[in-house]
């Protein structure tokens, strides 16, 4: 044992030096101190007591250290042998000509309101962006663009000749401006396939409530965006229309299943996104393409015509999950796709954001997760920092038990959703489809689903997570947070441990989503926020998180960070006027 303990005492000391410095990219020794000190602080100062004293403990101690770096310097060698094929096939978006397309939507409904700009103006302006970018991005996958300017040549008329009047858009926040919207969700005329090749081809008949409420609102839906196959990855590619490129670097991930939403935002193609989320699948593509991403809380919006879902369900963890690039555009957003649930979310009440508790969560400790980064914890101790600089009480740090089981307390209320996937994947026709053979396929000659399919079905032979233990830590941990937060609280919540990887790079890190998923088997509104760019000029962001109904806190808080550190920054350069 003696032995065993000056061994990895050894390791422990060799990790803080440069010998792992074949990589491009060298890291400082304080980098890996700083990585071991969020996975060990605080959580671990009972037990380092029992180190001092149990020479078992201490072995243990040291192993759990050096597992961490060995995962650490294992996530750098992915970047680098992924970075060594994808680099050089990097593409570059163009710049902004058009100034509109960089304008929230908001603002710009105010200025159709007030006749400085027209409906058909703004359409063309966002039409002609969607041309320029989608050919390098592939996020829009089908379009509407004629009957798009022909409703907006309607709504001008309309304006024009007194049928709409000022009262109109008090009820109609974003009329007369255009919206996308992830293939997944029902639009009537558009693509509806969920990236299963034996859906190809095949148009929705009617629009999804989420929908159908845009366009009473008199918003213009362009089109609609590319997802992974039956929204069930954390990458946007699926055989029907292929792989979505993020716009600050074509060789990233966009996320999902909401990628190719997040992807046109950020790219300035569209102003709002309608996305969903289960899973993170609004707030994942958010944080890879540095854009605002909300999870709603649940059983505001209807979930009728999300993939094969009736609005019928009494219990599910999927949300409709808008997307902005401008926050303000969030609050009237909800408050439209909610429509008359929008009173339990108290939207109208003021939220004065120095009055408000902070908590926060430097680092749920889920071994399942690589370790992070130091610019991820960095980003979410400015935030913090920020805050505590603001409010009148000092933000308080939390450290729960239970955090380390994010993904088996999600993958346990996922299996409740998912009981029709193999025949969900067979588009529910006929019999499910044989599981064991579509994988031996998929490896030996390929097949009609992608690897992150495939994935899943592996995952459906692994030994289930127990119900009952999944159950009541569930409930355990709800309570926890729900001890803290209230109707003036809020708790910041990292996002991810690092930046948008290399494509495909997520199938090696297939747990890395945990901090997202966490939300939703929780059932708490999330926003997803973006804290400017990385070393890599690749976002960053935080999660702020409330009390189930209490989103507009989540939105006060948001804004008070988009003020301060400034939100969305665009991928391209601007062209000169």
């Amino acid at each position: 044992m003696r032995r065993t303990v000056v061994f990895l005492k050894v390791v422990n000391s060799a990790t803080r030096f440069h010998i792992f410095g074949v990589f491009k990219h060298k890291v400082q020794s304080d980098a890996v101190k700083s990585m071991v000190k969020v996975h060990t602080r605080r959580h671990h100062t009972a037990r380092m007591m029992d180190v001092k004293t149990t020479k078992v403990s201490k072995a243990r101690y040291y192993i759990f250290k050096l597992f961490l770096c060995l995962r650490y310097y294992l996530d750098l060698l992915i970047d680098r042998l992924f970075g060594i094929y994808y680099d050089s096939k990097r593409e570059y978006i163009p710049k902004v000509k058009n100034q509109l397309v960089l304008e929230s939507a908001t603002a710009l409904a105010r200025k159709i309101q007030r006749r400085e700009l027209t409906s058909v103006q703004v359409v063309e302006a966002f039409i002609e962006r969607i041309q320029q970018v989608n050919p390098i991005i592939n996020a829009i996958v089908d379009n509407r663009f004629e009957d798009a300017l022909s409703e907006a040549r309607q709504i001008d008329q309309d304006i024009a000749n007194g049928t709409i009047q000022e009262v109109d858009f008090q009820d109609k926040p974003f009329l007369g401006v255009p919206f996308t919207s992830k293939e997944s969700t029902a639009a009537k005329g558009l693509s509806w396939t969920f990236g299963l090749k034996k859906r190809q081809g095949k148009k929705a008949s009617f629009d999804a409530h989420c929908i159908e409420s845009m366009k009473k609102s008199g918003a213009i839906l362009l089109g609609v965006s590319n997802v992974p196959q039956l929204n069930l990855w954390q990458e946007t590619s699926n055989p029907v229309f292929g792989l979505t490129r993020n716009p600050y670097n074509t060789t990233r991930n966009v996320g999902g299943s909401s990628g190719g939403e997040a992807a046109i935002l950020a790219a300035c193609g569209s102003p709002l996104g309608v996305g969903t989320d289960i899973g993170g699948s609004a707030r994942i593509p958010a944080f890879m393409c540095g854009v605002f991403g909300h999870k709603i809380s649940n059983s505001i919006v209807s979930t009728k015509g999300l993939t094969y879902r009736t609005g019928e369900e009494e219990e599910t963890m999927v949300c409709v999950g808008p997307l902005a690039r401008h926050v303000d555009d969030l609050l009237p957003f909800i408050k439209l796709l909610a429509g008359s649930n929008a009173d339990r979310l108290n939207l109208g009440l003021q939220v004065p954001v120095k009055k408000l508790k902070v908590y926060y969560v430097t680092n749920p400790k889920d071994p399942l997760m690589s370790p992070f980064r130091e610019e991820m914890h960095s980003v979410l101790l400015k935030a913090v920092r920020h805050l505590e600089g603001l409010c009148l009480e000092k933000p308080q740090e939390l450290v729960f038990e239970q955090l380390q089981h994010q993904y088996k307390l999600w993958k346990y209320w996922m299996s409740l959703e998912m009981k029709n996937f193999r025949k969900d994947l067979n588009n529910r026709e006929g019999d499910q489809v044989n599981a064991v053979w579509e994988i031996i396929k998929h490896f030996l000659f390929g097949g009609d689903f992608t690897t992150a399919t495939v994935f899943n079905l592996i995952n459906g032979f692994l030994k289930p997570v127990n119900s009952v233990w999944a159950v009541e830590v569930t409930q355990s941990l709800k309570e926890a947070f729900l001890t803290k937060l209230d109707d003036n609280s809020v708790l910041l919540y990292p996002s991810a441990p690092f930046p948008a990887s290399y494509h495909n790079a997520a199938l090696l890190r297939p747990y890395n989503f945990d901090c997202f998923a966490l939300w939703n088997t929780m059932k708490f509104p999330v926003t997803q926020v973006p804290m400017g760019l990385g070393k890599e000029g690749l976002p960053l962001g935080v999660q702020v998180v409330a009390a189930p109904d209490q989103d507009r806190l989540c939105l006060a808080v948001a804004k008070e960070l988009e003020r301060e550190f400034g939100g969305f920054v665009p991928p391209v350069i601007v062209a000169d006027k």
